[in-house]
């Protein structure tokens, strides 16, 4: 049984059962007595999230695979909505950075916040790989460009793009010929010619996210993860930036793969550079959303 209830502490007030989304725990009238019990017949749909545990009044039940001692008491948050708004505005992706480290005190801290991001099917099955070595993160980078230049000759080849627009589909397909390659081409050119390292920018932190490749919202689950560790580098007076050219490669490369220690089972979803920024912002760019409407 994942969920059991003390049945001397439960009052059957019924809200576990509201707020479960498979309502596994289920309050029903037995001799004309409210007693709340965990379904049998749904009990193996438990998604371990937890919510039950924490919304009960009473302490009155306990996720077996749940540690009863890491549930914090909720407090009152000291941020308003203006204050949570400009920051969610000042943000901004940083790709120049300094040549200084960032401590593994602040990276700690900011994988506190990325354990608490939700996830969409309850299981907590993200991973996070951190590179902050700079040989590790100068080899890292010599891998990836082989990936991307070989991506640039395949299509360039009339077979190639044949066998990459059918394997990947039109839309991928054509994101990688009218938008990654074309930038990807000369960022290849700098980086040999020793002018710029335009992949990771230079970057004293990389932060990678991975989930197994069955999970159904792994790849939501990493970059809702990943988001939560921007803002909080944010807070910390880090700069961020989200790279979709390093997942591509890790997944590719088999010398990738072996860096980092890469289950086949596993790939790369979101990753995010991370280090103190070179220059600083002094106004912020207008942003508005394509459409906002409501439906009658």
């Amino acid at each position: 049984m994942k969920v059991r209830i003390n049945q001397e502490l439960c009052n059957a007030c019924g809200i576990c059962g509201h707020v479960c989304p498979r309502h596994i725990p289920e309050t029903i009238n037995q001799e004309n007595k409210k007693i709340t019990m965990i379904s049998s017949e749904r009990i193996a749909l438990c998604m371990e999230c937890g919510h039950c545990v924490a919304v009960c009044p009473k302490h009155a039940i306990k996720v077996e695979s749940l540690n009863e001692e890491k549930f914090i008491s909720v407090k009152e948050l000291n941020i308003d909505d203006n204050q949570l708004l400009s920051l969610l505005k000042q943000r901004r992706s940083i790709r120049r950075y300094k040549d200084k480290p960032v401590p593994r005190e602040i990276i700690n801290r900011i994988i506190d916040a990325a354990h608490s991001s939700p996830t969409g099917t309850g299981q907590r099955t993200t991973g996070i790989i951190i590179i902050d070595n700079p040989k590790t993160l100068a080899s890292f980078s010599e891998h990836a460009y082989q990936v991307y230049e070989m991506l640039e000759k395949l299509l360039n080849n009339p077979i190639g793009k044949l066998i990459i627009k059918r394997k990947k589909g039109k839309k991928t397909f054509r994101m990688l010929q009218d938008f990654v390659m074309p930038g990807m081409h000369w960022y290849t050119r700098w980086y040999k010619e020793g002018k710029s390292n335009e992949i990771l920018r230079d970057c004293p932190a990389l932060i990678l996210f991975h989930s197994p490749i069955y999970e159904p919202q792994g790849e939501y689950n990493c970059a809702i993860t990943a988001f939560h560790a921007i803002m909080m580098a944010q807070v910390l007076g880090i700069g961020t930036c989200f790279n979709d050219l390093i997942p591509p490669a890790c997944n590719k490369s088999p010398k990738i793969r072996e860096q980092l220690n890469l289950p086949a089972d596993r790939e790369v979803y979101a990753s995010i550079t991370m280090g103190y920024s070179k220059y600083q912002f002094k106004r912020i760019p207008p942003r508005e959303l394509a459409e906002v409407r409501y439906l009658k």
